[in-house]
């Protein structure tokens, strides 16, 4: 009896233990197939087959708004990472790749989805892992740029989510900015960058905070600007042509990639004649604001510059 009772209990016991080889098998090969599984979306290079859901992303240009879809980017450029927006613990573990996406690098972290606003990565980089090309500047608004990513990352829960929270720190400022006696519906802003001695203005989609004013804000632009904007998005011009792309209020940023820099250049704008004459500069409504923070177009830094953009008009207005 006692034999029989322990043979019963081996019995099941080994029952037991195949059943649960059986699950756990099972349960591999349901995680495998959902790691292997894959959704077709559209991008400018056509249409590409990416993970349903990408767990190990290399990106440029775009690491921002991967990053705030709550995706892992394991690597991405120099410029990128320099974003000041993004949470440094957020950035520590992703691979500097330098300027450029090396085939050689971005092979060794074996990434399942690359996003690439350079279209020579699809070619160089294709047989590493799907390459979805974005070109730079294309998006209508931040939020159209959250739905596209959304839709890319499979992650169109989130993506509204952070809209909604982008929406709510708009209307917090815009409160903020009525209250002194500004009103974003009915003013004019306008984006200027001396960049390696040039000057050029900008429309609302090339960074420089024109995401964060313009379809964070509210503020309009001048008819001028509007034009560019709805051509490439920027445009060279001449100090004497300043009054001809005259807003309410002037955004500056300076940048340089010569060791001599700007400074003298930006120092002579400022005492020319025409510039002393802008309404803007009269009134005292140019705002100066540093080029590393207003670069990025990406939800987490539009969010940061709709603050500071905030912050810099009420600093700059007389108290009522």
């Amino acid at each position: 009896m006692k034999k029989q009772v322990l043979l019963s209990i081996g019995v099941l016991m080994l029952s037991l233990v195949l059943a649960g080889c059986g699950k756990t098998t099972t349960t591999k090969k349901a995680t495998s197939n959902q790691a292997t599984r894959t959704r077709t979306i559209t991008a400018d290079n056509g249409k590409v087959k990416v993970p349903l859901h990408p767990k190990r992303v290399v990106s440029t240009v775009y690491t921002g708004e991967v990053m705030s879809l709550g995706v892992k980017v394991v690597g991405s450029t120099s410029m990128d990472l320099a974003n000041p927006f993004l949470k440094k613990d957020t950035v520590k573990n992703v691979k500097n790749l330098g300027n450029a996406l090396n085939v050689e690098s971005v092979l060794k972290l074996k990434p399942d989805l690359i996003i690439t606003s350079n279209e020579a990565d699809v070619k160089a980089l294709k047989k590493i892992a799907p390459v979805v090309y974005l070109k730079y500047g294309t998006a209508d608004n931040v939020y159209q740029t959250l739905t596209k990513f959304g839709k890319i990352l499979n992650r169109s829960a989130q993506a509204k989510k952070v809209a909604a929270d982008l929406k709510a720190t708009g209307t917090k400022n815009v409160a903020k900015l009525k209250a002194a006696g500004i009103n974003p519906s009915t003013t004019t802003v306008g984006f200027y960058e001396m960049q390696n001695n040039k000057l050029y203005v900008q429309g609302s989609s090339w960074g420089r905070g024109g995401e964060a004013a313009v379809n964070g804000l509210g503020f309009k632009l001048p008819a001028s600007i509007n034009k560019i904007q709805e051509g490439i998005g920027y445009k060279q011009i001449s100090t004497e042509s300043l009054p001809q792309y005259a807003a309410d209020w002037l955004l500056f940023t300076s940048f340089s990639t010569t060791k001599k820099g700007n400074a003298q250049v930006v120092s002579d704008l400022k005492h020319n004649a025409v510039w002393q004459e802008l309404p803007a500069v009269k009134a005292k409504k140019v705002i100066e604001l540093p080029f590393n923070k207003m670069y990025y177009y990406d939800p987490v830094a539009v969010k940061g510059q709709i603050n500071l953009i905030t912050e810099a008009m009420l600093k700059a207005t007389p108290a009522k």
